[in-house]
């Protein structure tokens, strides 16, 4: 007996075992089966890196936290120094001065806070040419401190060595509060501002940041930000906007080209070796008052003959005509410089991973009698059940702060 078997497995035959028929649909039918698993398998990839991008924005995003608060933290404890080293003053009776061999001016050191890391560094903006001092207000009045005018200028003299033009005028237009005066002969006013491809009106009136230098006529970011090669910092590190109102600076803070600049102002010495000299003098044994400058002052002209005589005092002593202009020096100097600070500027950084986050902040150091802090504190608790005791006045004034990464 022969016995037949058909096998049904076989694709090459039909359901009753002859050849099979091609059918168009179902090749169209694989190629869409292939299109679906090609786009799921792009949504899968997609996802997954949607996922990815999350997970690396979330992490970032706690860097960033870390780092700002690590930024804050640092600012306040450059804060906290700053404090501790006027409480020191007040405390011990010794005369009220601000030098770099004050403890503050170490700021903080590099630490570890949490996973992150602090530092920061204080600079004294009193040791610094406050260039919103350049008109002084009298009366109703706004007039130039022309002393400090020409030592901005003996200062940019200093700074560009003849190799650019002295931005000064361009600064005094900038700042005069009134745009219908004549312009200074290099200057600019809201005229020229106005015709620039990207136009902005000029400010006429006080400058809110250094950083506003660089909208002014001839303030290039190469005159701004220096030359590190030439061991040439930026401006910044010269010119403030939150100095002494009347635009004296600190004599124990301020660097040489500062301190040339204001002895070439009111002696006519423009003398970058005097500023050394009083600059290493401050670095050594910081001035406790103005007292000692005198003796880095360059000798006063020798009058005419006719003046030579000894001149005689209110109370009919016979001077040195010499010695009457040094005490004029002087007395001059000590309109130009003291020994003191108010105002600081904190950097405060903070570092984790890869990002790093700086708070600028200017603050305000109001002089207190840590005596006076101890009865608020030893009072504080009758203060906040709304008792008559005053609140404390603020130990620090915040005048600008920005954050930077």
């Amino acid at each position: 007996m022969i016995v037949t078997v058909t096998s049904r497995n076989n694709p090459r035959e039909g359901l009753h075992g002859g050849p099979a028929r091609f059918r168009p649909d179902a090749g169209v039918a694989l190629l869409v089966a292939l299109v679906f698993v090609a786009l799921l398998s792009a949504l899968v990839f997609g996802f997954f890196y949607d996922m990815e991008v999350s997970a690396s924005s979330a992490y970032a995003k706690g860097d960033d936290f870390l780092a700002l608060l690590a930024a804050k933290s640092a600012v306040a404890q450059a804060m906290g120094l700053l404090a501790d080293d006027l409480a020191e003053v007040e405390n011990s009776g010794m005369p009220a001065y601000d030098s770099e061999l004050d403890t503050w001016s170490q700021g903080i050191p590099t630490t570890d806070l949490n996973d992150a890391k602090m530092r920061a560094t204080i600079s004294d903006e009193y040791g610094k040419i406050n260039l919103n001092a350049l008109f002084l207000k009298q009366g109703d009045q706004l007039v130039r401190n022309e002393q400090l005018v020409q030592a901005l200028r003996d200062f940019f003299a200093l700074r560009t060595a003849g190799d650019q033009k002295d931005p000064t005028d361009a600064i005094l237009d900038w700042l005069d509060y009134d745009d219908m005066d004549a312009e200074e002969p290099e200057g600019a006013e809201n005229s020229y501002y106005m015709g620039l491809p990207n136009p902005y009106p000029c400010k006429n009136g006080p400058m809110d940041s250094i950083e506003e230098l660089l909208l002014i006529k001839g303030i290039t970011p190469e005159l701004y930000f220096g030359d590190p090669e030439q061991k040439q910092l930026p401006l910044s590190e010269y010119l403030t906007v939150h100095g002494d109102w009347r635009g004296r600076v600190n004599v124990n803070t301020a660097r040489e080209e500062v301190i040339a600049a204001i002895v070439g102002a009111y002696t006519g010495t423009q003398d970058l070796g005097i500023g050394q000299q009083i600059y290493d003098e401050a670095r050594m044994n910081p001035f406790e008052d103005l007292s000692r400058l005198s003796q880095f002052l360059p000798p006063p002209a020798t009058p005419p003959a006719s003046q030579q005589r000894p001149a005689r005092t209110a109370d009919g002593r016979r001077v040195d005509p010499r010695e009457l202009e040094r005490q004029r020096q002087v007395g001059q100097m000590q309109r130009m410089f003291r020994v003191d600070s108010y105002v600081f500027r904190i950097q405060g950084d903070g570092m984790k991973g890869d990002t790093i986050t700086r708070i600028e902040a200017y603050v305000f150091r109001v002089p207190l009698d840590p005596r006076e802090l101890e009865e608020y504190a030893a009072n504080f608790g009758s203060i906040l059940e709304g008792t008559a005791e005053p609140v404390p006045p603020e130990a620090f004034r915040v005048l600008d702060w920005r954050i930077i990464k």
